[in-house]
């Protein structure tokens, strides 16, 4: 993989719960084309390498949150003390309810992503987690779950079921499995994405990540720097760059990749000597930890689509 490669994939792996431009099945080759400054079938055809290789999985459906009454995600960092505790931790949360997302750093050090119906729900359950496995823990960051436009119906719900692990499969198919049209059957997959319903990205092989690492910086800046110190970021690392977020506290998270396993260490280093930088710490990428299935979301689905009545012609 190159650069392109790395920066096309991102585009439709690395999206958060309130991506709200996501209004297909994938993002579109010439969207992504666009913000990238690339023609439609160079992005196409590098897509399906990815696909074909394996690099990328499968495409997963995620209903949105809030239509389980979940208000808000908190993603933690936890420090274990030494490797095997960490592994005991990887291996808990993927039993875990409420857990959105973990990922596995080289190292010492997961973080997870916890939903809940308020902040305090969350911190319980953050707080529960590092007791169990006596666990350092700090928060990295708080997100608002957006609430869609529109409540899904007892068909919806059914789809969303059909296309949580294959969110690309066959609309003949779909449409046979659920007994209704094929027309119906992408209306409504279209109608729950533009509604902000069900969001749908890329997961990913992470052994066949070979040649290519992914690493994060967090990096504490004296907070009239911050400007400055993020346009450095970006002039010195370029497209390697894929995102810096600023949290409270004059605190930054900067998202890149590599090809070797120099640069992450350089890069740390190099992050210590820009002005106004107090601190930094550098987390090394090794893979993301999916739940074990059937997980909590399929659980609510069904749930739901127990509950709900069968939907009225439309």
């Amino acid at each position: 993989m190159d650069a392109k490669d790395v920066r096309i994939f991102c585009e439709i792996a690395f999206k958060g719960l309130d991506y709200d431009s996501f209004t297909d099945r994938r993002v579109s080759p010439s969207a992504i084309g666009r913000k990238l400054g690339l023609d439609e079938k160079t992005v196409r055809v590098r897509v399906k390498k990815m696909e074909d290789e394996g690099f990328i999985k499968y495409y997963q459906a995620i209903p949105n949150l809030a239509l389980f009454q979940l208000k808000t995600v908190n993603t933690h960092r936890f420090e274990a003390l030494n490797i095997a505790t960490k592994h005991r931790v990887t291996e808990y949360v993927q039993k875990l309810p409420f857990i959105v997302e973990a990922i596995d750093y080289l190292g010492k050090v997961v973080s997870v992503s916890i939903s809940g119906t308020s902040i305090e729900e969350v911190n319980q359950v953050a707080l529960g987690l590092s007791n169990r496995f006596e666990l350092y823990k700090w928060i990295v960051g708080s997100q608002i779950i957006k609430e869609p436009s529109a409540v899904p119906d007892r068909l919806d719900w059914q789809i969303i079921q059909e296309l949580r692990y294959d969110a690309l499969s066959g609309i003949k198919e779909l449409s046979g499995s659920l007994s209704i049209t094929p027309r119906m059957t992408e209306y409504r997959i279209q109608k729950l994405l533009d509604s902000g319903t069900l969001l749908v990205r890329a997961i990913t092989d992470s052994q066949k990540q070979q040649g290519l690492i992914f690493y994060e910086l967090e990096i504490s800046v004296d907070e009239t720097k911050q400007y400055e110190i993020i346009k450095k970021l970006s002039e010195t690392y370029a497209e390697k760059l894929l995102s810096v977020r600023s949290l409270s506290g004059g605190v930054l998270l900067v998202n890149l990749f590599a090809f070797t396993l120099s640069e992450p260490e350089e890069a740390y280093v190099n992050s210590l000597k820009l002005i106004g930088v107090k601190s930094s710490s550098l987390f090394i990428f090794k893979q993301t930890v999916e739940p074990k299935r059937p997980n909590w979301v399929d659980r609510l689905i069904e749930q739901k689509i127990a509950a709900s009545s069968s939907p009225k012609s439309k």
